[in-house]
């Protein structure tokens, strides 16, 4: 779980660097986060295997299931969101890209930070903050969302208009997954104390 919120936390990166006007490097940098999504995918089936194999596991196998699912839900939209970035071929900057990778990245470290601290149920105040921090950056990408889309129909380009809501409401649905993720964490600290 570590090695895979480590990658989140990197392709997150990855997407603060996509979404800034590089656009020479956005080839290079999608293949990046493609690299670490399917490297995300071989941990995940790995956790899977080994849950076949043991009797006993450190948390419940429904709770092992439910945050591998989780995380890797995370990895694969940062995944479908960057490639979309790649293939609309976005000119010049949009500061609400910038606000939302921002937003993403955060998230991403307090699912690294949480994830670590699992297990160590005398740090379960430290898991509860990162959830509520994750949810509240949640929360605020809903109205990021709504205020973005709304700047949307001032511009001209009805084609640029299209690809831009379309890439705005992925990257909520980033946030959203990475909600998911807090909610399952909660559930387990709450089982677990």
């Amino acid at each position: 779980f570590c090695q895979i919120s480590e990658k989140i936390f990197e392709a997150s990166s990855y997407l603060t660097e996509l979404v800034s006007d590089h656009e020479h490097r956005r080839g290079i940098v999608c293949q990046k986060i493609h690299h670490l999504e399917h490297e995300s995918d071989e941990l995940v089936r790995k956790i899977f295997s080994r849950l076949e194999e043991s009797l006993i596991t450190p948390l419940e196998p429904d709770e092992i299931n439910r945050l591998a699912k989780a995380l890797d839900d995370v990895i694969d939209i940062i995944d479908w969101v960057a490639r979309q970035i790649c293939n609309y071929q976005l000119n010049g900057t949009y500061p609400h890209l910038n606000t939302f990778a921002e937003f993403i990245s955060i998230s991403a470290s307090e699912i690294r930070d949480s994830v670590g601290l699992l297990g160590s149920w005398d740090q379960i105040s430290e898991i509860k903050n990162s959830c509520q921090n994750i949810n509240h950056i949640y929360n605020r990408s809903s109205d990021l969302l709504s205020t973005a889309v709304t700047e949307l129909f001032s511009m001209q380009d009805p084609i640029q208009v299209i690809k831009l809501k379309d890439i705005y409401e992925n990257l909520e649905e980033v946030l959203q997954e990475c909600n998911d993720v807090g909610h399952v964490l909660n559930e387990i600290i709450i089982r677990h104390t």
